[in-house]
């Protein structure tokens, strides 16, 4: 008798698991909204700590495991701090993240009279639509145009990505691929409001 509501169980488990099993299994496609807070300093504090407003449009695939949410995304975005000399900074970047994030950003920053262009690979968390990075500047050309920023090397990231546009897709295929995909693969569309 014990051995036959063991049985049961099992086999409600297996039943109860395959009922939820298309859950996880879903992708989807979206357009965002990127909404972002930048620290930038250094680690001598020689120069003050710089805080940029973060606006942009996002590319992502979202898709949901057994163990947690995945994503991976391309954005593009615009910086901006204000201050005694406003400094805009056009970026382009991409991430993926399951719990942890990896990223890596293209920053070009300008006040419209000089240019400084930098590389920050970034490390942190995220989940979802957010993410949480520390990120480290890399010099590369006209590093001596900006005193604000030759020596800020680090950047404190948080980003929203808000979504506009939501789309089911096929999920038979690498997740960056299916980012790069630009052929219909499929799905509804899900405007969200």
């Amino acid at each position: 008798m014990v051995a036959n509501s063991n049985v049961y169980s099992q086999s409600s488990d297996t039943a109860q698991f395959n009922m939820y099993a298309d859950l996880y299994t879903k992708r989807y496609q979206k357009s965002e909204l990127v909404l972002g807070i930048n620290w930038q300093g250094n680690w001598n504090d020689e120069i003050k700590s710089l805080r940029y407003l973060e606006i942009g449009y996002a590319k992502s695939i979202h898709q949901s495991s057994r163990h947690g949410p995945v994503s991976a995304g391309l954005y593009a975005s615009e910086e901006v701090y204000f201050g005694d000399r406003n400094i805009y900074g056009t970026k382009i970047g991409a991430y993926t993240h399951y719990l942890f994030d990896i990223g890596l950003s293209m920053i070009y920053y300008t006040d419209f009279k000089r240019g400084n262009f930098k590389v920050r690979p970034e490390f942190g968390f995220g989940i979802g639509a957010l993410r949480m990075v520390l990120g480290y500047n890399i010099p590369t050309i006209n590093n001596k145009a900006f005193p604000e920023l030759r020596k800020n090397n680090a950047q404190v990231t948080i980003q929203f990505f808000l979504p506009v546009k939501k789309k089911l897709i096929n999920n038979n295929e690498p997740i960056f691929k299916s980012l790069l995909n630009k052929k219909k693969n499929g799905g509804s569309k899900n405007n969200l409001g």
